[in-house]
């Protein structure tokens, strides 16, 4: 399917109607505000008619029931469907009795006080989420203990880190779906040696005790010798990059404690609740990817920046970067051919009013084709939070509607899109929604671009080359 085509037909349609811009979208503290975006309600409604096309419905009953299947890899995608389960209640149980037993000092260091400082080591679907989760819920921690993360394959990142902790109180947490992945082990192997060397007399208690893995591959957890009791799994069909309600995010619950990181949860299911029974017309990620559809597919806008207005968000554009251009970064349709449409764009984002000072020069007088998502907190309750909104607003406006001067070097191009998110506060309930709300956009976007959100094998092909060039050095 032609999908500009079809855009076009609904243009030309409703050329003659009347501009009413699109309303304001509200779920239970989450707002879409898409008014600055070159579309009215007609072209909007018309629009819903890909998602029939596409069986979308009957799709997003089969994510929600385990029964989507990832074709190239011949596996179910069971992400929506284990955290709304009773299984991933019971492996909350699970991480929640081991992290009572820490915080308790039922487990005890290997000198025999209580461990104070956990490190998560992790990389892409198993380090973006839980990093992102720790600065976004900075105000929600308890500082029980002091958390590190640690994701780099240069081996000068976790040799800084041990120099300024006490390796004796640490717990290490080794989070890998296959748990074969290089950084990870390379990581492990470096922390195992450091051990050998400098502790020789404690390295069979930490190896033991203070070592966790998180995997979906138990017995090759065991094999490396880590505990039984210290490995948590979770199912083989999530993606990496779709785990973050899962074991995944232990040392989440570390920083915020139960009852906070249950919150996030539920704020997660709350979002998948409205995606799955709510009508098209206000159902919000059906909103944000229909009109990021639009943008791509009709205005050929092929740079999509978001652009967090809040310190707490700062690092949101690196998760959503991973979800939207590993899931949808394909050219590559369910039928096995090559796709006529544009996908998944380019996708950077730096934290405003930073942002302001560097790129945006270029988007408000370069020759850069761009839209823009802004996420920010609605909560007025400081003056640096007034700064930010309206700081915001300002720039939406600018990059949308632009700017004419007599002097033409002072003129700003505008007809830049924008779509604005906002949380009415930061809390883990609402973060927990924001994740979801992103999540559900890929998905919809993937089902009207026919393509398999689920897959990467471009990241696979990678990994395999980089070896055989390690091999030959």
């Amino acid at each position: 399917m032609d999908i500009k085509e079809k855009l076009r037909n609904f243009s030309t349609i409703s050329k003659n109607s009347k501009r009413t811009p699109l309303k304001i979208k509200t779920f239970n503290g989450i707002t879409l505000d898409l008014s600055r975006n070159t579309i009215n309600s007609d072209i909007f409604t018309k629009m819903k008619s890909l998602l029939t096309l596409n069986k979308f419905a009957e799709k997003r009953k089969k994510l929600f029931t385990n029964k989507l299947i990832s074709k190239t890899e011949s596996q179910s995608v069971s992400f929506v469907y284990y955290r709304n389960s009773k299984m991933y209640e019971k492996d909350i149980e699970k991480i929640s009795k081991f992290y009572l037993k820490i915080k308790k000092g039922e487990i005890k260091s290997c000198n025999g006080d209580n461990i104070n400082t956990i490190i998560h080591i992790g990389i892409g679907g198993s380090m973006l989420g839980p990093k992102f989760l720790s600065e976004a819920l900075e105000s929600f921690k308890t500082n029980d203990f002091s958390s590190h993360f640690v994701s780099s394959g240069d081996n000068d990142e976790i040799s800084d880190l041990i120099k300024i902790i006490d390796l004796k109180r640490t717990l290490f947490i080794f989070a890998s779906k296959s748990f074969k992945t290089d950084e990870i082990l390379r990581i492990k192997l470096f922390i195992d040696n450091y051990i050998k060397k400098n502790l020789p007399d404690y390295a069979n208690y930490i190896h033991k005790n203070q070592f966790v893995a998180i995997s979906t591959n138990k017995s090759l957890c065991k094999s490396l010798n880590f505990s039984s009791k210290n490995i948590f799994t979770f199912p083989k069909t999530i993606p990496g990059r779709f785990s973050i309600a899962s074991p995944i995010t232990l040392i989440n619950m570390f920083e915020i404690g139960i009852e906070n990181y249950c919150e996030f949860v539920t704020g997660i299911k709350e979002m998948d609740s409205h995606f799955y029974k709510t009508t098209y017309e206000t159902n919000l990620p059906i909103n944000l990817a229909l009109i990021n559809i639009w943008n791509i597919n009709y205005l050929s806008k092929y740079g999509n920046v978001i652009v967090p207005y809040s310190y707490r968000l700062r690092n949101i554009s690196n998760y959503i970067q991973q979800i939207v251009m590993e899931s949808n970064g394909k050219s590559i349709t369910n039928n096995n051919e090559y796709t006529s449409n544009m996908t998944a764009p380019i996708l950077f984002g730096t934290p405003g009013t930073e942002c302001q000072h560097s790129f945006f020069q270029a988007a408000h007088q370069g020759t850069l084709d761009l839209y823009f998502d802004f996420i920010y907190v609605k909560q007025l309750n400081t003056n640096s939070k007034r700064f930010m909104s309206a700081n915001v607003h300002a720039q939406a406006d600018l990059l949308f509607k632009g700017y004419k001067s007599k002097y033409l070097h002072k003129s700003l191009n505008g007809n830049s899109p924008s779509s604005l998110i906002s949380l009415d506060k930061i809390s883990p309930n609402r973060i927990g929604k924001i994740i979801s709300l992103y999540e559900h956009k890929v998905f919809t976007e993937g089902v009207v671009w026919n393509i398999n959100s689920y897959d990467q094998w471009g990241v696979e092909k990678g990994k395999i080359l980089a070896k055989k060039n390690l091999l030959k050095n």
